[in-house]
């Protein structure tokens, strides 16, 4: 066995992530990185250094983390869950909310979580938010509040006179959100770090299990079960809702938000119980994604049909409206979508990709074959899509701070 492959298995039972799922310089760099920094010129002496030395495997730990958040990365997590606090203040049912962020990473999103609570009308007294990552250095950065440029994205740019200060290295956040998380080093797959007991109302899970292989996801998904309250709510991913099919958990009704509940709390809501339904959204076009071929009435009729269950007779109707009119990519991702509720899948990641020929920035299309991909059990490519979608946002929340 070489020497890569044994401190893969080592990082693998230390981390549980699939390093391959990483590409396969992932490790050998950071290796390289270590080796400079310690001066040691051959991969068997480092290997026996990580054997023999506990600090030095969390050092290459740290060297492979993956680091890359922001302030309310994406919204719709953060707008649900402040329609989750403002519904639990209303009822009354509990003295406290107890909120978990896992992995935390630098500490973006947990402190947005505080700042979400406190708009939303929460009294910081009526809140506590745990925060836990496996990167020592992640934690240091989070703990000491100091954010850069890189941390603030887009229009979410407003939170920064209110609940930060100009700092010569950035900005150092407000004593009062600092105060409302607590910071932990931890593994979610090792409950003997948590402790016993302890239960969660929210918790935000986010781009942590794609990297997984299957059995270390399905036993994350248990200890999820475990650590969550019987009508609690995780937040996932955009590509993760699938990893929980057969699970007990399905969407919750919270849009665009990538929210999951069991099925048992759902019940009396009526929810949806697919991941990829979850993924796919509905059938209509957000309004300011409209040009004038979508105020056609052919176009309207297609939803309807797809909205009425009549699928193929609303795939017919969608192949003649493309024969009729100029293509465009959201007559081929409506068409994806029904495909879906058909289950299949094949003929959706087709429409998908012919989506993505004619708009490469397409983030719904991206993320949506990213699911399909994963349902498929096809990693290499569900991963490929999923740094793509990251690409792509980022490349667009860009644009908009312009």
């Amino acid at each position: 066995m070489t020497i890569n492959k044994l401190l893969e298995d080592r990082l693998k039972n230390a981390m549980g992530l699939n390093l391959r799922a990483l590409g396969t310089s992932t490790l050998k760099n950071a290796v390289s990185r270590r080796m400079r920094c310690l001066r040691i010129e051959d991969r068997e002496s480092y290997y026996n250094l990580v054997i023999c030395k506990r600090s030095e495997i969390n050092e290459l730990i740290d060297e492979i983390a993956i680091n890359e958040t922001w302030f309310f990365r994406d919204n719709g997590p953060f707008a649900a869950l402040q329609k989750y606090a403002g519904n639990w203040l209303k009822s009354g049912v509990g003295s406290s909310l107890r909120l978990l962020s896992i992995p935390c990473s630098t500490g973006e999103e947990p402190y947005s979580m505080a700042i979400s609570l406190l708009e939303a009308g929460i009294p910081a007294s009526l809140f506590a938010i745990d925060a836990i990552d496996i990167s020592n250095r992640a934690l240091a950065h989070a703990k000491r509040g100091i954010f850069d440029k890189q941390s603030f994205r887009g229009r979410n740019r407003i939170f920064q006179n209110q609940y930060f200060k100009k700092h010569k290295a950035g900005h150092i956040i407000s004593e009062k959100i600092k105060n409302s998380v607590r910071f932990f080093r931890g593994n979610l797959l090792d409950m003997r770090l948590f402790v016993t007991g302890a239960q969660y109302d929210i918790i935000f899970c986010r781009n942590l299990l794609i990297y997984f292989d299957d059995h270390n996801q399905k036993r994350a998904i248990a200890n999820l079960d475990e650590l969550l309250t019987a009508d609690g709510v995780i937040f996932t991913g955009h590509a993760e809702p699938g990893i929980f099919a057969g699970s007990g958990f399905i969407p919750s009704s919270f849009p665009m938000a990538f929210a999951l509940t069991r099925k048992s709390a759902a019940a009396s809501n009526n929810q949806p119980d697919s991941g990829l339904r979850a993924a796919a959204g509905r059938f209509t076009i957000p309004a300011e994604e409209e040009t004038l071929a979508f105020k056609s009435l052919d176009f309207a009729a297609i939803q309807s049909m797809a909205e009425a269950e009549h699928y193929e007779e609303a795939i017919a109707m969608a192949e003649k409206y493309c024969k009729d009119n100029a293509p465009s990519p959201h007559i081929f991702f409506l068409m994806a979508r029904i495909f879906v509720e058909m289950a299949n899948l094949r003929q959706a990641a087709k429409m998908l990709k012919k989506a993505l020929y004619l708009d490469p920035n397409f983030l719904e299309a991206i993320k949506l074959l990213v699911v399909i991909y994963k349902r498929q059990g096809d990693e290499t490519n569900s991963l490929a899509f999923e740094l793509r979608s990251q690409r792509v946002e980022m490349r667009l929340t860009a644009e908009k701070s312009c």
